[in-house]
């Protein structure tokens, strides 16, 4: 979603940005809401001499504040970490131009170029300086996805544009999708990103380069889950039993349904209990997703 805010000169520093944003009391869940703090971030960012300052001042400090608050990749640059009773977070994200050797060196994928996916949460983001990156936008019905690999995609071709200098938009959870193309110069984006607690209990998805299928979720859970369950079913007595198949039914993630189920199949040695397992507690389950996983599982140990 595209604001026209090009009627917007006044520039203002980041921390009185980050101040109006918190006095805004806008609701980052709710996009109705969060469309009202772009006006903001225009604001924020017609300032080109903020973001050079605070990079000087890193390297002048051998990035410290970095190095405590961002857990992004190199791209991204930290302005703003989430912190208690706030909603939000900010930061901006450099965009290597297509013909940059360390684009060369680091891959494409690193910058999730050429990696069509939608999010799990919405987001502002705003073009902060040069051509920004272009992307293949698309709509699709997040609802009607039961979410496994494989799984055929209607994605509505929108349009593809550059973030361009200047631009705001407000990112959709769960209806756009976006492939992100490499910029013909390098540029930067600046982002402000909800500190939502629950957004990982539905799955974003990883699209194919066609965009016609699901290559895989992505952020759904703690990939540490499925070792620790792996480790509870080993103990193979009625208490770790008696967890792992409630977990399998009633856990909020429905993908973490099926590592419990998985995981129970694992320590199991004869193929027909392997079987009743995954047909209890996977195909007959009542989530779709853990039902098609369960199904796949079941093709690749050959029980079918």
């Amino acid at each position: 979603m595209k604001f026209e805010l090009s009627n917007i000169t006044e520039s203002i520093e980041l921390d009185d940005c980050y101040e109006q944003l918190v006095e805004s009391k806008f609701d980052s869940s709710d996009d109705e809401s969060f469309q009202t703090v772009a006006p903001i971030l225009k604001k924020l960012n017609n300032n080109k001499t903020f973001l050079p300052e605070i990079l000087m001042a890193e390297l002048e400090k051998h990035c410290d504040v970095q190095k405590k608050t961002n857990k992004y990749t190199p791209q991204v640059i930290m302005l703003k970490p989430a912190s208690k009773g706030i909603n939000f977070f900010m930061r901006a994200n450099i965009w290597l131009a297509k013909n940059d050797p360390l684009l060369t060196i680091s891959g494409e994928k690193s910058f999730f170029y050429h990696v069509p996916h939608d999010h799990n949460f919405s987001f502002l983001t705003s073009g902060y300086t040069g051509p920004g990156y272009a992307s293949d936008y698309y709509e699709y019905d997040y609802y009607d996805v039961i979410g496994y690999p494989g799984e055929p995609v209607d994605l509505r071709f929108i349009e593809r544009k550059n973030l361009t200098e200047g631009e705001v938009m407000l990112y959709r959870a769960y209806k756009d999708v976006h492939n992100q193309l490499p910029a013909d110069e390098l540029s930067v984006s600046l982002n402000i990103m909800p500190s939502t607690m629950f957004a990982h209990l539905r799955p974003q998805y990883v699209f194919d380069e066609t965009c016609s299928r699901i290559a895989n979720s992505t952020v759904t859970s703690n990939s540490s889950v499925e070792p620790v369950l792996h480790l509870i079913a080993e103990m193979r007595n009625d208490r770790s039993r008696e967890f792992m198949e409630r977990y399998a039914r009633s856990t909020c993630i429905e993908e973490d349904r099926f590592r419990a189920v998985k995981a129970l199949v694992s320590v199991e040695s004869e193929a027909d209990k392997k079987s009743e397992l995954l047909e209890s507690l996977g195909i007959k389950s009542n989530s779709k997703l853990v039902a098609e996983l369960s199904r796949q599982h079941q093709s690749i140990l050959g029980l079918v």
